[in-house]
């Protein structure tokens, strides 16, 4: 028993225990992405008695990634802890890692709110990566209250976004703890508790991968949206298929296209409202096109149609959108 170690003995104990426990939380995150291989962080998840959990959903990658590995690692008060490892299929080098705090990957229902007690150890673990994070790269660019939902409950909610990037490493660090519930027709905006952590690598973007934005090729990928969009109105999938990049053709599925049509308006006309590029999170830019729907007279429209193309003028990406509008 403990009481009956001598003095040295017992400080040797207490020495190591702080010397384990402070190694323990030093790696709960991981920085040293570009070190270490997946086996190794495989290894380290069950050295520390973490589950390993099997996916529900399936990932579509652009830059080659695999299915990641996921594992669950208990949390006290806050939400479980999920941990995603990205990696390359072809030779299992990290992409990226992501570490998710989040209440809806346990509870699935509306109005979910949750006490203060709760809401406060949210923020406090927020707070506490921040301050670690920023010891070791520097002070972060923050962004505070950016969304419809801090709009509608700026006095409530805790919003904030936190990125520190340098040559060779991105991290993203952001939060949103709200109780804000509110049902509105087809629209319902539930409590959101909720912290996210991305470590990523950083690849240099060539010049010449940049792409370039003009009239003509304006007018061109206008034209290979609205084509595809017609493919899709008459079910011709063959047809459709043609207008996407290689890069996801071969992981979208007819049954996933079949999905997507049913979540736009075909019978609608669409207009070309915003062109742009967009950097992915592989770190590769796109051109970006967003649509909305003709007979959509509000500003900013109810829904739009965001479109991404990759450098051979293909559809790489496609995410409809509809916007919450706040009354005043």
């Amino acid at each position: 028993m403990i009481k009956n170690l001598n003095s040295k003995t017992m400080n040797q104990f207490i020495i190591i225990f702080i010397l384990l426990t402070t190694t323990l939380m030093g790696q709960e995150i991981s920085f040293d992405i570009h070190n270490k291989t997946l086996q190794e962080y495989l290894k380290f998840e069950k050295e520390i008695g973490s589950k390993r959990l099997a996916l529900n959903t399936h990932y579509i990658s652009l830059n080659g990634d695999a299915q990641p590995i996921t594992f669950l690692r208990k949390q006290k008060i806050i939400p479980d802890l999920i941990v995603y490892y990205f990696f390359k299929e072809k030779d299992s080098s990290m992409s990226y890692i992501l570490y998710e705090w989040d209440v809806s990957n346990f509870e699935k229902k509306d109005n979910n709110k949750k006490s203060r007690r709760f809401q406060k150890a949210m923020i406090s673990k927020y707070s506490d990566l921040k301050e670690k994070i920023s010891e070791k790269f520097g002070p972060p660019l923050v962004k505070k209250n950016y969304s419809n939902i801090a709009r509608l409950d700026s006095l409530h909610i805790f919003e904030e976004e936190s990125r520190w990037k340098n040559d060779s490493l991105e991290i993203k660090l952001y939060t949103t703890v709200s109780n804000f519930y509110k049902k509105e027709g087809a629209i319902t905006i539930n409590p959101v508790h909720r912290i996210r952590l991305y470590i990523k690598k950083v690849n240099k973007q060539k010049k010449s991968d940049i792409p370039e934005l003009n009239d003509r090729k304006i007018n061109k990928l206008d034209e290979t949206t609205n084509a595809f969009f017609q493919a899709l109105k008459e079910k011709d999938l063959s047809k459709a298929k043609k207008y996407l990049s290689n890069r996801i053709l071969d992981k979208v599925t007819d049954k996933q296209i079949l999905a997507f049509t049913r979540m736009i308006r075909l019978d609608k006309k669409t207009e070309l409202i915003n062109t742009g590029l967009e950097i992915g999170f592989n770190g590769k830019v796109y051109v970006m096109f967003q649509y909305k729907y003709v007979d959509d007279h509000s500003k900013p429209p109810k829904e739009i149609i965001k479109v991404l193309f990759d450098n051979n003028n293909k559809i790489i990406g496609i995410q409809p959108v509809k916007l919450i509008h706040v009354t005043k």
